[in-house]
């Protein structure tokens, strides 16, 4: 994204009231950014070489977590 961060993004959808959930994919994995990212409230934080499971596991828990019927 040529004007702002991922991170920057969920700040800013956040700040705005946007509770849409949130995957990181990134190429360059930093711990710092991962941190952030989950503290703030995204699903999850993968590297591009992560196995697809991790990802479908991702994927179902930010569906779960958009189901109203979910407890």
């Amino acid at each position: 994204m040529p004007d702002m961060s991922g991170l920057e993004l969920q700040t800013l959808l956040r700040g705005r009231g946007h509770t849409v959930p949130i995957i990181f994919v990134t190429a360059f994995p930093d711990e710092s950014a991962r941190a952030r990212a989950l503290r703030e409230g995204a699903i999850g934080f993968l590297s591009k070489t992560s196995d697809a499971s991790a990802l479908i596991q991702r994927v179902e828990a930010a569906l779960a977590a958009q189901d109203p019927g979910n407890p």
